[in-house]
């Protein structure tokens, strides 16, 4: 990848952390310059690594303080692009730092009408990790019990997700609500 043709989506996408210092370099900026550019799509160099499960990355930009709460083109936040590679190594604690900045978990997309979480507890109980479900029933705690109830395009909503395939730990966590 040329360093000096490639945007810093790109860069971040398809490089890795000391691609990004060398593009910053060879730019002459600093990362608060670049920080909170956003693509075509309305997407965030933060939400362009967790796409790519660039979380170290993500970490740093958080560290720099990257804005969140970056809504795309398609009403989607930094939950909505970290959701499909929530069980990637380093994703449970980039969205724990999320979680600490205020993420917005009710925010739905405009294809699906997803919120945020529901997002999260679909992936999540793809493949069940202890880690996974932690985070969910922490984020459950965050939520107003009408976003439990709150139904996407499909009729879908949290809480109807978690009774048909929740863990007992998820649901007993509802139950509290």
């Amino acid at each position: 990848m040329d360093i000096n043709k490639a945007d810093y989506a790109t860069i971040i996408r398809f490089g890795k952390l000391g691609d990004l210092y060398e593009k910053l370099k060879a730019d002459n900026k600093e990362i608060l310059d670049v920080i909170n550019v956003t693509d075509n799509n309305g997407v965030s160099l933060l939400e362009h690594a967790l796409i790519s499960s660039k979380f170290d990355i993500a970490k740093y930009l958080l560290n720099e303080n990257a804005k969140v709460n970056m809504v795309s083109n398609d009403k989607c936040n930094e939950v909505h692009y970290l959701a499909a590679n929530i069980n990637f190594i380093g994703a449970i604690e980039i969205a724990d730092i999320l979680i600490t900045r205020n993420v917005d978990l009710t925010l739905k997309d405009k294809k699906y009408g997803n919120s945020a979480l529901l997002t999260l507890c679909q992936e999540i109980l793809k493949k069940r990790t202890n880690d996974g479900i932690e985070l969910m029933i922490r984020c459950l705690h965050l939520v107003s019990d009408v976003t439990f109830s709150d139904e996407n395009k499909a009729g879908y909503s949290i809480k109807r997700l978690i009774e048909e395939r929740g863990t007992d730990t998820m649901k007993k966590a509802l139950e509290v609500k």
